[in-house]
């Protein structure tokens, strides 16, 4: 099967890099030309394009799309309407009409589209949901989620048009993700969203307060302008029985997952390291073979965005 790859800087070469580890035969797109021949050297593409409607042309049966966020939904309909099955990077398209538009292009084309969100694809937050709804800890009350780091972007993710909003949109959506497993379907957000450093146009540093159908309230923290953050779990689900905690103090070095070990009830349990992105294409590529449905649906991403909007929206400044 021929993948193209559309985008090979940055995110690109991790895509790139497991791809490179499947059956599949590579081309990538890049408007850089110096940029594609490095990536067609060091991941063997068996084409290269610096043109994105030359790209698109190609006989290629899947597009992966690492573009820009403001380009996920244009490329994706016109690389469906041409026949191709579509993932994209998250976030699944900057407005719920142009995710919309994706999912009915999908349907009607008949073509498969998926977000590669490697964050809902880790092993520890499917071990904590299996826990959760075990009962391990009791009836859920409180999930936190939280990221902070000192980022000041680079390039197109300075610019509001292109990123759909700030970090939130970009970096912050894992975390939303990541949130919504553990919580569920929502009911209402509260939320606070303001830039502190001022180095990107959006919005830098995002508090959101999440109710959830079944009672929980989830409280979000995303921020790119804390410099020398502490170390904090990533996340803490606390129930009326236990509680279930990101051990970030004992990550094993070059972990691949975003998440690592966790701590159940103060007792750690270890979780196997993933390949996420590789787990991820060769799961797509197998719903395409066997004409079934992808891991992840456009739906639940479209879900993600959902959030993500509803926090801008609801958002003080």
């Amino acid at each position: 099967m021929k993948v193209l790859v559309l985008g090979c800087r940055g995110w690109g070469r991790v895509h790139l890099s497991a791809l490179s580890k499947l059956d599949v035969e590579l081309e990538v797109y890049s408007r850089s030309k110096e940029a594609v021949q490095e990536c067609a050297s060091q991941f063997e593409a068996k084409a290269t394009y610096t043109d994105l409607n030359d790209a698109l042309r190609s006989n290629a049966e899947v597009a992966d799309i690492v573009l820009p966020h403001d380009l996920h939904m244009p490329v994706a309909v016109k690389a469906m309407e041409m026949g191709k099955h579509v993932t994209v990077e998250k976030p699944m398209a900057t407005t719920m009409e142009e995710a919309e538009r994706m999912i009915s292009t999908s349907k009607a084309t008949g073509r498969k589209l998926m977000v590669t969100e490697q964050f809902h694809f880790d092993p520890s937050v499917r071990r904590v949901k299996e826990l959760i709804e075990q009962g391990t800890i009791g009836k859920v009350h409180t999930i936190i989620v939280r990221s902070q780091s000192r980022w000041s972007g680079t390039d197109w993710r300075r610019k509001r048009t292109q990123m759909g909003g700030g970090a939130l949109i970009d970096g912050g959506v894992h975390f939303v993700d990541t949130l919504l497993q553990f919580g569920g379907q929502y009911e209402e957000v509260k939320a606070y969203v303001h830039n502190g450093a001022g180095a990107i146009e959006g919005e830098d540093t995002t508090l959101a307060i999440f109710q959830f159908q079944g009672g929980a309230h989830g409280f979000l923290f995303y921020s790119w302008a804390y410099p020398n953050p502490p170390l904090l779990p990533r996340f803490e689900v606390v129930g009326d029985g236990g509680s279930i905690v990101d051990d970030v103090w004992d990550r094993p070095k070059g972990r691949m997952a975003p998440y690592g070990p966790i701590l159940v009830n103060g007792r750690r349990e270890e979780i196997e390291d993933e390949d996420l992105y590789q787990l991820i294409f060769s799961q797509f590529l197998k719903a395409i073979q066997e004409d079934s449905e992808v891991p992840f649906s456009p739906h639940e991403a479209a879900y993600d965005l959902k959030a993500t909007l509803d926090i801008y929206s609801s958002g003080l400044k």
